[in-house]
């Protein structure tokens, strides 16, 4: 039987078709076989010679049709000759930027241990030093050779030449930064204090066991007529509580307090005093001291110790007689 013309046509189409097909896949084998070769001698010479940065990033990110913005750098550095910090690169924190990150940003712990790790990056940033009680003794030293006689002197100087060998080999016992702790403990106390002496109407006030006053109630600053920013302001040492003292009364608190100074069983003292009423002071040079009078006060001291025994503050109470 004769089949169909169109079915001839169709068949002849189809062995046509399939040779065409069978060229093509030729060229395709042949064409991946070059390119493969083409990518085997890439590699062997990126070995050899690593290719270029902008190159690589071109070919893996680019795509046909599309071209990577270039890089105008070089033109922007000749214009502009200052120097530029990378992107994503800070400079190295200070010590005292560090101490801010360590004191806003605290890591989990107690109390006190958050505390240590912020005393200690605040002394390594050199910003809490202990206190120099050196220069303390010695401006005490001046007051006595001008404003006292040599008998009062001697009676002062014998109680502080049986304290001082103690507070020094005490003191060459610690490190650096105990004695850091010491004065990170009076800062403390002294602004439990602040609420104290809001509350209480007997006048009063504090100071180091050198004598320099740090905190005073306006009832005690009344007392001694120096209230209203009319003489020395009662903070920061700027003031020394023998220099409000008549000189028997100067002489008679030494004494009691060397005393007790390191006895741990007392703590406080009940004894009188002499104050001098709007004391005429000068600050930079002590000689000539004048008062326009004096008060008599029943007085009581109570002295705060650290953790080693050493006074760091002594609290004084007055009451006018």
């Amino acid at each position: 039987m004769y089949e169909p013309a169109h079915t001839a046509h169709s068949v002849a189409a189809d062995n046509r078709s399939e040779g065409t097909g069978t060229g093509t896949r030729k060229k395709v084998i042949k064409r991946r076989k070059v390119s493969r070769s083409d990518f085997l001698k890439s590699l062997d010479n990126g070995f050899n010679e690593p290719p270029d940065a902008d190159t690589f990033a071109s070919g893996l990110f680019s795509t046909p049709g599309t071209q990577l913005p270039q890089d105008n750098s070089n033109a922007e550095s000749s214009n502009n000759t200052s120097p530029k910090i990378p992107i994503g690169v800070l400079p190295s924190a200070t010590k005292t930027e560090r101490f801010l990150l360590t004191a806003a940003h605290q890591e989990s712990g107690s109390r006190t241990e958050r505390l240590d790790r912020v005393i200690r990056s605040k002394y390594e940033a050199g910003l809490l030093r202990p206190y120099d009680y050196v220069s303390g003794y010695k401006r005490l030293g001046r007051w006595m050779d001008t404003n006292v006689s040599q008998e009062s002197k001697a009676q002062i100087l014998r109680p502080l030449s049986v304290l001082r060998p103690k507070f020094r080999a005490i003191a060459q016992s610690l490190q650096d930064l105990d004695l850091v702790f010491i004065e990170e403990a009076f800062e403390r106390l002294l602004l439990d204090y602040d609420r104290v002496f809001a509350a209480m109407g007997v006048p009063a006030c504090l100071w180091r066991r050198t004598g320099e006053i740090y905190k005073a109630n306006r009832e005690f600053e009344k007392l001694v007529g120096l209230e209203g920013g009319t003489g020395p302001t009662m903070r920061d040492g700027r003031l020394c509580i023998y220099e409000l003292m008549a000189e028997e009364s100067a002489v008679n608190y030494w004494e009691k307090y060397g005393n007790i100074a390191f006895d741990a069983s007392q703590k406080a003292v009940l004894t009188s005093c002499v104050l001098r009423y709007k004391p005429r002071l000068d600050l930079e040079d002590t000689g000539g001291l004048d008062q326009e009078g004096f008060v008599n006060c029943c007085f009581s001291f109570t002295i705060r110790r650290d953790r080693w025994g050493i006074p760091t503050m002594i609290v004084g109470n007055f009451m006018r007689v």
